[in-house]
């Protein structure tokens, strides 16, 4: 008997544009280790993969939709300290509209809460952030337009500086009881 393999095909597409960027303060802190208190210049890069076949418009996904949404994030988190609301390493506790930090090696940092991107992550790592990035740009998108435009997986890019990035890649759920 002849067995044919059949080819898996789609499309994707990508962007990474020059305002995919968001400039923040962090630090990373585990058990027996803390960075210094530094900055980056980030910048995102998504990339969307759809089905085998293209919609009658011609697109996987507008690229408009992919831009403003990528942009609005950033923007929301453009000169802001990164403070990771899960980190188990961390002591942070809200006083008086400040967010007070302790750290293992007993180091204490405030900023003004008005500073501060709390986040849900456990740590700033490029790697988090791009998990986060993925999280926020689904639901900003939307479970509904991704599913009707028949959208698999979503990447997301996080670079601390030029090529040094981070990726997150998973399939897209169908409503938001799959995020977690």
């Amino acid at each position: 008997s002849t067995h044919i393999q059949q080819i898996m095909t789609h499309f994707e597409v990508f962007v990474s544009k020059e305002d995919f960027k968001f400039n923040c303060a962090h630090f990373i802190s585990f058990k027996g280790f803390r960075e210094r208190l530094h900055g980056h210049n980030y910048r995102i890069s998504i990339k969307v993969v759809g089905s085998d076949k293209i919609h009658d418009d011609g697109y996987v996904i507008d690229f408009g939709d992919i831009k403003k949404a990528a942009r609005s994030l950033c923007k929301n988190l453009n000169e802001y300290f990164i403070c990771p609301m899960k980190s188990t390493d961390l002591s942070i506790i809200e006083d008086n509209n400040q967010i007070c930090i302790s750290c293992e090696d007993g180091s204490k940092f405030s900023f003004p809460k008005s500073d501060c991107a709390l986040l849900p992550i456990s740590h700033s790592s490029a790697e988090e952030l791009s998990h986060y990035f993925w999280c926020a740009l689904v639901r900003k998108i939307g479970f509904n337009l991704l599913i009707a435009r028949g959208i698999d997986t979503i990447e997301v890019g996080v670079a601390e500086a030029p090529s040094q990035s981070a990726l997150f890649t998973a399939k897209v759920p169908s409503d938001e009881a799959g995020m977690e």
